[in-house]
């Protein structure tokens, strides 16, 4: 039986296709469009079948596939979010209903779904230098982080009640190579790995807030193995996919300064959005059912998302 990736044109949607490619795995990959940059295109080219639909609102044929992940998602970084949330809210809403329908009516084996840890409430990530282990059983105490965050929190709610096997993976901030690199939609990560490669010629780096927001991070691969694993089990229930152990924004500029032997002058833009002060991600749940994995370290994470994008050689698009 075949797997299906939905929102294989994706950051993680992609990694998750490449990896049961490697293993062998008859993949049908779906996308809004076909991916553009080279390592995602070669991915895409790779699978046994490609599909084109826009999930808000397209049925697509999926019967020959015993399990779906469905990672298509309208989504960015803090920027991002702070300009632009009703359409993010909808789209991804649209998209959330419209899979569930399609799983639920063909009757397919199970489904994961992307969810977010900004689904988390807000009141409990606002202590400055103290970043909370948020643990699942604390998603409905309060609201979600923006209009993205209540959405990923329905998508946790709707996944309990539906009458097929959905598990939901609450995604941490994952990072990596081929992450997207431009535009507004770019995450924190990327973007901060970027900064400290145009300060080498600048001298001067620029962060959003003052620098002390805690938050922890997960490399791709990790990420991958983490939702495959979820997978292979029981039904767990809405599970944390993250690293457990929050490092601040400042620590995350040493380190990439670090790694490239600069020390630019830190600047910092108060009127920025930021986001929430504090956030760190529980393991608990996971180390349980699936015992621990070691994660890899910031320095060597950081460290290859650096080189990934000097190599590209393109710092003005990240391509």
């Amino acid at each position: 039986m075949a797997v299906a990736v939905l929102g294989a044109g994706g950051f993680i949607g992609s990694r998750v296709a490449q990896e049961l490619i490697l293993r062998g795995e008859e993949v049908v990959v779906v996308s809004h469009r076909k991916p553009t940059s080279r390592s995602r295109h070669q991915i895409w080219e790779s699978a046994h079948q490609q599909i084109i639909a826009d999930l808000r609102s397209d049925v697509v044929d999926l019967m020959g596939c015993e399990r779906v992940f469905n990672f298509a998602a309208d989504m960015g970084g803090v920027g991002y979010f702070s300009q632009a949330q009703i359409g993010p809210y909808i789209t991804n809403s649209r998209i959330t209903f419209n899979v569930l329908e399609m799983v639920g009516t063909q009757n397919l084996s199970s489904l994961f779904m992307a969810s977010s840890a900004c689904a988390y409430p807000v009141q409990l990530q606002q202590a400055r230098g103290a970043a909370p282990e948020l643990s699942e059983d604390l998603l409905e105490l309060g609201p979600a982080d923006q209009m993205y965050g209540r959405e990923k929190l329905m998508v946790c709610a709707l996944a309990e009640r539906v009458d097929f096997d959905c598990r939901v993976g609450i995604l941490h901030t994952i990072y990596g190579d081929a992450e997207s690199a431009s535009s507004i939609k770019m995450k924190f990560p990327t973007a901060i790995a970027r900064k400290a490669l145009e300060a080498r010629s600048s001298g001067r780096i620029t962060i959003w807030g003052d620098g002390t927001q805690l938050r922890s991070y997960l490399w791709i691969d990790d990420a991958v193995s983490k939702i495959l694993r979820v997978m292979e089990g029981n039904n767990p229930g809405p599970i944390n996919i993250g690293r457990q152990g929050a490092i601040s924004v400042l620590d995350v500029v040493s380190i990439c300064n670090t790694h490239l032997g600069s020390s630019p002058v830190i600047e910092t833009d108060l009127n920025a959005p930021s986001g929430v002060l504090s956030r760190d991600c529980s393991n608990d749940r996971f180390w349980s059912l699936y015992g621990k994995m070691e994660p890899t370290a910031y320095a060597e994470g950081f460290g290859r998302l650096i080189d990934q994008i000097e190599e590209l050689g393109d710092l003005s698009t990240g391509k």
